[in-house]
């Protein structure tokens, strides 16, 4: 019995520790980096940008913004220059760009834009005492941030046969309110584009997400964006089983930070959750956030990307 006891005594020893070596395999495979986009990482980009509080053009808050994406960008390996934009208000704007040159220099560039800015004033919010307060901007746009920052950790540049550039426009989100012109930002950079010597000119295309991170959120393909663009992104979506989210089905126009560039003549699309309720609201908070809805996006955007990027001019 004495030996019996002793081997079982044993048994259960090597268990535990079979176990426990497992478990902590497989909390440190967890850990390993990956190339995948993940929309948990985008999740936690989002979360960070909100803890600042809102990110208003011209404000302390908005430049801390400023600061974090320039230094993660620069910390992932991108090249980063920062665009200064004079307000009407006197106080300065800061476009942020990231560029990535592919091995072979005679690539196309193409760019990805988001803006990071939140709304000067909550003027869509069912309460009117909340029309003069700044919005939280979670889904309005640290969910645009969060996709690109988590593209800027995976895309691979070489595989998309382009330069890229990753451009956070400020100054973006404030149309209709008084004292504020609308798309300021996304504006300035594309007329800067007529600048040979200006970072990402001459691009092939412009692709802009805004708003497509809500939980269930619907995305549909802008009447006003570029016909064979949009096609082929909605595409890609089909193929990886997201169309559940990027809906092959024609809404809007929609005006946003892509209007610039189809103004130029240059194709642009946009990925735009025009079904969120809460824009514009206080109740753009961090709950209303899904990983879900970012990893779609992202994931998306990335395959699109990675598979060369090709869409049809018509």
């Amino acid at each position: 019995m004495k030996h019996l006891r002793s081997y079982s005594i044993e048994i259960v020893l090597v268990v535990v520790l079979a176990l426990s070596v497992g478990f902590f395999g497989y909390l440190g495979y967890g850990l390993l980096p990956s190339n995948n986009f993940s929309g948990e990482r985008a999740l936690a980009n989002v979360q960070t940008q909100i803890a600042i509080g809102p990110r208003v053009a011209g404000t302390d808050r908005g430049m801390q913004a400023s600061d974090i994406l320039t230094r993660e960008l620069t910390i992932l390996g991108w090249d980063v220059v920062i665009q200064p934009i004079t307000l009407t208000n006197s106080t300065v704007a800061r476009n942020i760009i990231a560029i990535r040159k592919n091995t072979n220099p005679n690539a196309p560039v193409a760019i990805l834009g988001t803006h990071y800015d939140s709304r000067a004033a909550a003027d869509a919010d069912p309460d009117p005492a909340s029309h003069t307060l700044q919005t939280p901007g979670a889904n309005d746009n640290a969910s645009g941030v969060g996709v690109l920052l988590e593209l800027a950790r995976t895309l691979d540049v070489d595989a998309t046969k382009h330069a890229v550039c990753l451009v956070f426009f400020d100054d973006d989100d404030n149309a209709n309110l008084p004292g504020w012109e609308p798309l300021v930002g996304s504006a300035n950079f594309v007329r800067s584009l007529s600048d040979p010597t200006f970072p990402c000119h001459g691009p092939q295309f412009a692709v802009v997400v805004e708003m497509v991170g809500g939980k269930d959120q619907r995305i549909y393909i802008d009447t006003n964006s570029h016909v064979g663009l949009s096609r082929a992104i909605w595409q890609a979506a089909t193929k990886l089983g997201h169309n559940d989210q990027l809906i092959s089905r024609q809404a809007g126009p929609i005006t946003g930070a892509h209007t610039a560039f189809l103004q130029a003549r240059i194709p642009a699309a946009i990925l735009f959750g025009a079904d969120y309720p809460y824009r514009h609201t206080m109740q753009d908070t961090f709950d209303k956030i899904s990983a879900d809805s970012l990893a779609k996006v992202g994931s998306t955007l990335e395959t699109w990307l990675e598979s060369g990027a090709a869409f049809t001019q018509n």
